[in-house]
């Protein structure tokens, strides 16, 4: 079977996190296809094999989950659409495709590689892995940016859930008492002020992403909450930003109020001279295209890994990073080819400088 065919299975298959069961099993069947030793399903619908025996230790990982949102499966001519075709299914075949070839090529270290579950909710699986397998030398993960780019950097995240509340009342007289709704838009727009205009990657950034409150329309709430994602730089000190954080909401909200850190994540840069990231170049440059280090606002599994492995990691895979989450997800089958040739060159070469 070919890597477009692959895909459009791999598309076919609708994974939300949560709902992993069904494409676990069909990852499964291409790794055995691909010749992979002894793949699994473990009790977090990771799917995982372990292959050879010999230094250096590398761990590959995609991942099967997608955000919520089914989208048609087309195709028309190179251009595949369909939920995941950006993020993340097409780099997580890239990743079996090049190791495949990598092994067949002479690869003889240790390749550990899995597809992960609960990458865009809860990183189940990334956390079920770290507990269950020992230290690797590099890592590489399966994010889209482009055949020429690079990954080396993510920001940390923290999710805060800030609940209000407040006395109902008539709708026709909510000068009464305070309004939760008020208050929260308050902090918000506080919050935005500061934070959601950034763009710099050395800068911390917010966007609100739940709203709840409110029961009936001529009835001013008892509560109301919602959801802020702040992403931030290494340059931060994160109990700082929740030091601040605290500091607004008392300052608008006053009384009355819960707040929580539902989510947290380090920030990541991976070592900018290791053999990982110059095996990369090479390929890249040998694959005639300038190689380009890029830094992302977002956060994802490499965070977890680097941060507790401490170990050189990069995130690398085809398609538009814009294009994530969004209702138009379409892939260039041609940027899969590619990238798989330069995940196995960088495998080979990583490879040769162990021997």
């Amino acid at each position: 079977m070919n890597a477009k065919d692959m895909l459009i299975n791999l598309l076919n298959i609708y994974s939300p996190s949560g709902n992993e069961e069904e494409i676990a099993k069909l990852i499964k069947e291409y790794m055995v296809d691909l010749d992979f030793e002894d793949p699994v399903i473990d009790d977090k619908l990771n799917v995982i094999s372990v292959n050879g025996k010999n230094k250096p230790y590398v761990f590959l990982c995609g991942h099967e989950d997608t955000v919520p949102g089914f989208l048609d499966v087309k195709i028309n001519n190179d251009m595949i659409h369909g939920r995941g075709a950006v993020d993340a299914k097409s780099s997580l075949l890239s990743l079996m495709l090049g190791a495949s070839s990598a092994i067949k090529r002479g690869f003889n270290g240790k390749l550990l590689i899995s597809a992960a579950s609960g990458e865009e909710s809860d990183s189940k699986g990334i956390y079920n892995i770290l507990n269950n397998y020992d230290k690797y030398d590099y890592a590489i993960f399966g994010e889209p940016g482009g055949p020429e780019n690079i990954t080396v950097g993510y920001k940390g995240r923290l999710l805060l859930k800030i609940e209000k509340n407040s006395k109902a009342h008539h709708a026709s007289s909510s000068w009464m008492e305070e309004n939760a709704i008020d208050s929260l838009i308050a902090l918000w727009q506080k919050i935005r002020l500061k934070y959601g205009y950034n763009k710099d990657f050395n800068s911390v950034t917010a966007g609100i992403t739940k709203f709840n409150g409110g029961e009936y329309d001529n009835k001013t709430p008892e509560k109301a909450s919602m959801y802020i994602d702040l992403r931030y730089p290494k340059s931060i000190n994160e109990d700082n930003l929740i030091d601040e954080m605290k500091l607004y909401i008392d300052e608008i909200l006053k009384n009355n109020y819960n707040y929580n850190i539902e989510s947290r994540t380090e920030p990541y840069i991976s070592d900018l001279k290791s053999e990982l990231v110059s095996s990369f170049k090479d390929a890249i440059i040998k694959n005639n295209m300038k190689p380009k280090l890029i830094f992302k606002s977002g956060s994802g599994d490499m965070n977890t890994l680097g941060n507790r492995w401490k170990i050189p990691a990069v995130t690398y895979g085809p398609g538009d990073t814009k294009l994530s989450h969004t209702n138009n997800e379409v892939i260039n089958i041609n940027e899969i080819y590619r990238c798989t040739d330069i995940i196995s060159d960088s495998l080979i070469s990583i490879y040769n400088k162990f021997k």
